[in-house]
């Protein structure tokens, strides 16, 4: 059930507060399809290059240049998005899935590099804007006791959407090309756009909106998020994170084939496997959240992400070498629910939750472009022998320590308590 409160501007739907558990769950698997249909974008490259390739011609650094254009926006709007959602709410997924269908569409009629480069810039800036704007969504609306389930429920769309990316779209680019591919994937930005829209939760805009309308209170809430030494902590978490995820499906293939000898097959099977591990790893992060409490959840994830990371260039036989590379992924995601459902709880005012996650979706996404560069920079420098591997994968067990030790200092005791839903969110008077 959703409950309406009167709202202070005659253009804006009243604020919306989920009760119910379904009224939760449904609010998050909106969410959450927009989060896969995030996901599948991002996987497409892999799945069109020697289409590409063959029609015309690009070179492997041209398709390279697509994923770090499509990546480069992404992070810009990951920021951005963090400073506009508390003014606009969860209406800015419009925005969001209106750069998935126009960029997919674009890319689909294209003939040139540019048109390419073009369509994957916008492509990047909708899926950029996703977690912020949810974030916002969430804490605006949902109890604070819901969020963490509402997280793992929305994260498992990233999982979901990397394995419909690899095990849909190969048999549908083989039949048709590349134009198909991306067709379907506007088609899909437009009906989970629609869906996610269609919920007054989504359409409302913030309780705080009032009083954070102005530049200056936009740029006062992102200078209280970037100086909140709790948000940094966190996004630090989210930087070994994401460094990590990246990290073992960029090189943990190559390191199954150069070093333990795995056949190409092994590489689809690896891919796969992790799509199913993340799926996985959202929702019982989540239910661990809820038993456990966020702050352990968070600190053991880092500590096992650390080990396995460190584990992997040094264990013998591929089939341990697989596991323990599936592992990693599934612990990557594991917190993630935790993590994002902190922010309500570590900001001072709520109208900070949308910088503060934009915030940490930038500093993650430092760790996913940072992280594997020196892991490759290091397979150079020793020619891909099993110590330079082995000091790849030590790169990003330095990425999870860092936070491990941080965390010790972040006081979860501290942390003021809040109550759920929009209650303690309403506009002052």
């Amino acid at each position: 059930m959703v409950m309406n409160e009167p709202a202070n501007h005659s253009d804006a739907l009243a604020p919306a507060l989920v009760t119910t558990r379904m009224g939760a769950d449904t609010l998050a698997v909106s969410l959450m399809l927009v989060f896969m249909t995030n996901a599948v974008i991002l996987s497409v490259m892999p799945i069109v290059t020697d289409d590409l390739q063959t029609r015309f011609g690009l070179s492997s650094g041209q398709i390279g240049l697509l994923t770090s254009v499509f990546m480069g926006f992404y992070g810009v709007a990951g920021i951005s998005s963090g400073f506009f959602a508390p003014r606009w709410g969860g209406r800015l997924l419009g925005v969001t899935c209106a750069c998935f269908v126009a960029g997919s569409t674009l890319f689909a009629v294209s003939s040139s590099f540019v048109g390419f480069v073009t369509a994957r810039a916008i492509q990047g800036t909708g899926a950029g804007m996703v977690v912020a704007i949810s974030s916002v969504v969430m804490a605006s609306c949902l109890p604070t006791e819901r969020l963490s389930r509402a997280w793992g429920v929305l994260g498992s769309g990233w999982g979901l959407g990397s394995m419909l990316a690899l095990l849909v779209l190969p048999s549908l680019e083989k039949a048709a090309g590349f134009r198909a591919v991306f067709l379907a994937t506007a088609g899909l930005g437009l009906v989970v756009g629609v869906g996610a829209l269609s919920q007054k939760a989504v359409r409302a805009r913030p309780p705080y909106a009032a009083r954070g309308a102005s530049m200056h209170d936009l740029v006062h809430s992102m200078t209280a998020a970037a100086r909140n030494y709790r948000v940094l902590l966190i996004g630090f978490a989210n930087t070994a994170e994401l460094a990590v995820a990246v990290g073992l499906l960029a090189w943990g293939p190559l390191f199954l084939k150069d070093i333990h000898g795995a056949g190409g097959s092994t590489a689809f099977y690896l891919v796969a496997a992790l799509g199913a591990a993340q799926l996985l790893g959202n929702p019982l992060g989540a239910t661990a959240s809820g038993i456990w409490g966020k702050y352990p959840v968070i600190i053991v994830s880092l500590l096992a992400m650390a080990i396995l990371t460190a584990l992997e260039g040094f264990v013998p036989g591929v089939a341990l070498a697989f596991c323990l590379i599936l592992l990693g992924g599934f612990v990557s995601m594991f917190y993630f629910p935790a993590m994002l459902a902190y922010m309500p709880e570590v900001v001072k005012e709520p109208e900070q939750v949308g910088p503060a996650t934009g915030l940490n979706a930038l500093m993650g996404f430092v760790g996913s472009m940072v992280a594997p560069w020196i892991f490759g920079h290091l397979l150079d420098l020793g020619n891909k022998s099993a110590h330079a591997y082995a000091g790849g994968f030590l790169v990003l067990t330095a990425f999870c320590l860092a936070p491990f030790v941080g965390m010790f200092f972040f006081r979860p005791g501290s942390v003021a308590k809040r109550g759920g839903g929009c209650s303690p969110m309403l506009p002052r008077d």
